[in-house]
């Protein structure tokens, strides 16, 4: 039986039921599937080249995918582009493909009588080389920039707070600032949140906010419209 050489990427079944994805406009939702096996292909762990972006999905597109999450959403905007959220937790990555190269390559020398150390003893020995590109797309831009890799997600720092365009926006929106950066750190300590961009990630959390208060306004003070979220 031949073996299937083809690519995959990775879906719960149940991911189109989950809040975040339920309320995608079919643009958005396209979007999403696509640009996973886009960048399966492309192996960019991930990320996606904001001019690819914008030639295939559009602008609305990456909007929905960066703001159906306050803490979570489906996209994160980083510099030069947009990180799919917790690709490499269930998606094939360059380094797992490397890995299993060098795993292969290592193993068949060895069993070959070359006598060298198991595959795994030559990995810890050899330094990481460049991938070959055999997981290509013909259809993408030639050349990207140097920024098209993934960044790395981290936990809130110590030192975040918000910045003056957060205040900005909580100003002109009639939301307690100090009450939702507290209540955001707060639950992103207890949750162990990791996120690549935090001033984004509070951003779409201040959106939230924002849809609450205007949802549910009340009479009194202004700390008690954030209650009711």
């Amino acid at each position: 039986m031949t073996k299937d050489r083809r690519l995959y990427a990775k879906f719960d079944i149940n991911m189109d039921e989950h809040p975040k994805i339920l309320m995608l406009s079919d643009a958005a939702f396209r979007a999403l599937f696509e640009s996973t096996l886009y960048s399966r292909r492309q192996l960019s762990d991930g990320f996606l080249d904001e001019r690819i972006v914008r030639r295939k999905w559009g602008d609305d597109a990456a909007s929905e995918l960066t703001s159906n999450d306050p803490e979570r959403p489906s996209w994160v905007k980083v510099d030069g582009g947009y990180q799919i959220h917790d690709f490499a937790e269930h998606q094939t990555t360059t380094a797992d493909i490397q890995a299993k190269r060098e795993a292969g390559r290592a193993g068949g020398l060895a069993k070959a009588g070359k006598g060298l150390a198991p595959a795994s003893k030559v990995l810890e020995q050899k330094g990481s080389k460049p991938l070959a590109k055999t997981e290509t797309e013909t259809e993408t831009l030639k050349s990207l920039p140097a920024s098209s890799r993934k960044k790395p997600a981290s936990t809130i720092p110590d030192s975040w707070k918000p910045n003056d365009a957060h205040s900005q926006y909580a100003k002109e929106e009639g939301i307690a600032l100090d009450f939702q950066a507290e209540r955001f750190r707060t639950h992103a300590e207890a949750n162990d949140r990791r996120i690549v961009n935090w001033d984004a990630a509070f951003k779409n959390w201040l959106l939230k906010a924002e849809r609450t208060v205007r949802a549910k306004p009340t009479a009194a003070s202004p700390w008690s419209k954030e209650f009711h979220q």
